[in-house]
């Protein structure tokens, strides 16, 4: 007796899911990209040894590499699942204790310090500094994971999350917000955080936009940079190509990305709209309330406020790719070749392969901050872990 179409069906998927399976996970292995040789670390180690020796999840034959989650097997829900979990209910993974400096122009800058200084007390410990992106703050989900991760042993480093003018609750006190490019903000809490913990070594890490941020600032600093490496984490590189990329006439750009992203830039301004509206540059009001994509934003408002031509002139001034030549510490630059909002296209592979300072970790997947493995973990706070911990080891305070 002949099988059912349906038996036939069932057996035809379970073949074809089995096979997609075993591709994927033949294709997890993490690309490194470098210069044939890379600079050593304060005249010992060389970078890409360290990295191979003490960073499995990077460089290790069978633990250097990200499998998706099954259950989350593409891009966009990978991409895509850290919003709906944080739509439902908004994780709470780690404490934080908040000081708020105020930089020269009266500006306000939340710094989340994790754990609290009462279960943590000051000391020389080394410090990470985290950086969030679009719109964001400390208790997203990408910042948390990370945070919990570097603060948990074996590590037990102390976190500070820069939380930027007008995010995450912090109080606008000047007519501008911040922006991708806008590293006096980082600057100066780079150099508060240096004075109150003198003795503590620091690395920087961002995500998206403030991958973009830390990385300008880490070229803009050259030799002189105070940090002793940064971390970037799905960064954008090209902030016109990224604009464009999520911007695309797609069915996920139109439904969601654009939507997305939009929503938290509008629900920023709209939250400070008072005190921007209120500041010397003039704002349309009107054209504002019209906005439908991020470029409209960066033009109306980004570009106005901080006096840029137009986005275009914002996007070519505050690109990091240009200032990536000119980094000087380590450096490690972890993206998804199928991330949606910054394409694989604008990854500048050349200069990883010519500044002997930098390392690139590539992944087949991941998306845009996903790497998820399960429902639950996530896949990149193993790799910054392990290069904090092997960059404090191999350099002194």
């Amino acid at each position: 007796m002949a099988p059912s179409p349906v038996v036939t069906a069932g057996v035809f998927a379970a073949g074809a899911a089995a096979f997609v399976r075993k591709r994927t996970v033949d294709n997890s292995q993490v690309q490194l990209i470098h210069a044939p040789t890379t600079a050593s670390v304060e005249g010992a180690k060389t970078l890409a040894d360290i990295v191979t020796a003490e960073c499995p999840s990077l460089a290790d034959p069978v633990k250097g590499r990200f499998v998706p989650s099954a259950l989350l097997p593409t891009a966009d829900f990978q991409t895509c699942f850290n919003g709906v979990k944080e739509r439902f209910a908004k994780p709470r993974m780690v404490s934080y204790e908040r000081e708020l400096i105020t930089t020269k122009d009266g500006g306000t800058i939340g710094l989340d310090w994790s754990p609290p200084f009462a279960e943590m007390p000051e000391d020389d410990r080394p410090i990470v500094i985290l950086s969030h992106g679009l719109s964001g703050g400390s208790r997203e989900t990408y910042v948390q994971k990370t945070a919990k991760q570097l603060t948990s042993e074996p590590h037990g480093f102390r976190v500070v999350v820069v939380n930027y003018r007008g995010c995450a609750g912090v109080k606008l006190t000047t007519h501008i917000l911040y922006n991708g490019g806008f590293t006096l903000d980082y600057g100066f809490a780079v150099d508060h955080i240096r004075t109150r913990f003198p003795q503590s070594k620091l690395i920087g890490v961002g995500f998206s936009l403030g991958a973009n941020l830390v990385t300008k600032y880490v070229g803009e600093q050259g030799a002189d940079c105070p940090l002793k490496a940064a971390i970037s984490v799905c960064n954008p590189f090209d902030l016109a190509a990224s604009s464009d990329a999520v911007e695309k006439p797609t069915f996920r750009n139109k439904h969601i990305y654009t939507p997305a992203m939009l929503l938290g830039l509008m629900n920023l301004y709209k939250r400070h709209r008072e005190m921007m509206e209120t500041g010397p540059v003039e704002l349309d009001s009107d054209a504002i309330e019209k906005i439908t994509k991020i470029r409209q934003f960066d033009d109306l408002i980004t570009a106005r406020a901080f006096g840029y031509k137009d986005s275009t002139d914002y996007y070519s001034q505050c690109s990091c790719a240009q200032f990536i030549p000119d980094i000087s510490i380590p450096f490690l630059a972890i993206s998804s070749l199928d991330d949606p909002v910054c394409p694989k296209e604008i990854i500048p592979h050349e200069a990883f392969r010519t500044n002997p300072h930098l390392i690139l970790a590539l992944t087949e997947y991941g998306g845009h901050l996903g790497f998820h493995e399960d429902l639950t973990n996530c896949w990149y706070p193993r790799p910054i872990a392990e290069f904090c911990s092997a960059i404090f080891n191999h350099t002194t305070a």
